[in-house]
């Protein structure tokens, strides 16, 4: 059993030998085949078809029926670093028709990043006519407050009066989670009871279990920022406005990037956590692992596996049970088609890259 398994992080991802490294003659189980068969529910054939090269995409079942969870794995033939700097540069990664626009935060944030943000016009119409407990866009009680009492809504300029207050409040909204983390999240008061945005995220936490078991530092990371610290991990938010379902949605999220491992055994997790919607979201996770096949760590390559939870609106009640099923439907299909758009891209331009820097070429 290697150093870094010892460890025991990401070992169900990595190296599942821990118990079995003493006993003679037993051959070390593949990584990461054994993990998605003991907790994602692979069954042999998933498992051949993913080694072939496919995508593999299921819907997980969840205990809340407020939550949808997706799963995906797909094996890339590029390094991982190549993976990570796509990571890194969210503005390319995010691209796209559907995203109206996007930004990566400074750190600390300025107000300057949010120079081009601004909300959908039927946003604006919405605001002075919501009430606590009754508004078409996600807000919490303060803000809402605010903004009514601090916007001339009869002026010409009551849009740019309301986009210039909403920019501020973005910047004081990262501000404050850069100091206080997910206290500083608030609730949503826009239906008959509040959504508290920091319990929301712990129920996504505590249905990613293995997290906690394997990587415990980077679970502990996710739920205590800024309050705990990781080593080489890097750091980032970034707002997006993207077309969603029948309106374009503001979004604001925290990304973090934790390369460990070493040699053979590197491995790097990715999490993304949404800290505001405007619209259908309480919050997210979306987590990524990057991981080598133990079976052939040789292989310049690496499987992307994909974990997203969200929870939404509209879940629940008397038709809940159908749009939670078309919901479910729909985040599976939208994940294989990033998982296989994804290694498309990233393994043309690892290609290309190979190709230009041949010694044939020079």
């Amino acid at each position: 059993m290697t150093s870094f398994a010892t460890r025991s992080i990401a070992a169900a991802l990595i190296a599942w030998s821990a118990t079995l490294s003493g006993v003679a003659g037993q051959t070390q189980p593949r990584e990461p085949h054994t993990f998605l068969s003991k907790h994602i529910g692979f069954k042999p054939a998933e498992l051949a078809e993913m080694e072939q090269g496919r995508v593999v995409a299921k819907v997980l079942e969840t205990n809340v029926k407020t939550e949808v969870a997706v799963f995906g794995v797909v094996w890339i033939d590029a390094p991982m670093d190549w993976f990570v700097r796509w990571q890194k540069d969210i503005e390319t990664l995010e691209s796209g028709d559907a995203v109206q626009a996007i930004k990566k935060i400074s750190d600390p944030p300025q107000l300057s990043d949010f120079d081009n943000l601004t909300f959908p016009e039927d946003d604006l119409e919405a605001i002075p006519d919501c009430k606590v407990g009754k508004c078409d866009v996600k807000v919490d009680g303060p803000t809402l407050e605010r903004i009514q009492k601090e916007v001339n809504w009869s002026a010409p300029d009551a849009h740019e009066q309301a986009s210039r207050f909403i920019r501020q409040t973005m910047l004081e909204a990262a501000q404050e989670y850069h100091k206080n983390g997910d206290a500083a999240l608030g609730a949503y008061r826009d239906k008959k009871r509040p959504t508290f945005l920091a319990k929301e995220f712990d129920g996504l936490l505590q249905n990613s279990p293995f997290l906690v078991e394997y990587i415990p530092e980077f679970h502990r990371y996710l739920d205590e920022y800024p309050k705990a610290e990781l080593a080489d991990a890097d750091s980032y938010l970034y707002w997006s406005r993207v077309q969603f379902g029948l309106r374009p949605t503001v979004r604001l999220n925290h990304v973090v990037i934790y390369p460990f491992g070493e040699g053979d055994d590197v491995a790097v997790a990715i999490g993304s956590k949404m800290l505001y919607a405007s619209h259908y979201f309480h919050t997210a996770l979306e987590l990524k692992f990057l991981v080598k096949d133990s079976a052939h760590p040789e292989k310049v390559g690496f499987y992307l596996i994909s974990l997203n939870r969200s929870r939404s609106d509209g879940l629940t009640g008397l038709f809940g049970g159908i749009v939670r099923s078309a919901a479910q439907s729909e985040a599976r299909k939208g994940l294989a088609f990033a998982l296989e758009s994804g290694k498309q891209v990233l393994e043309e331009a690892y290609q290309e890259h190979t190709q230009q820097n041949s010694p044939t070429r020079r």
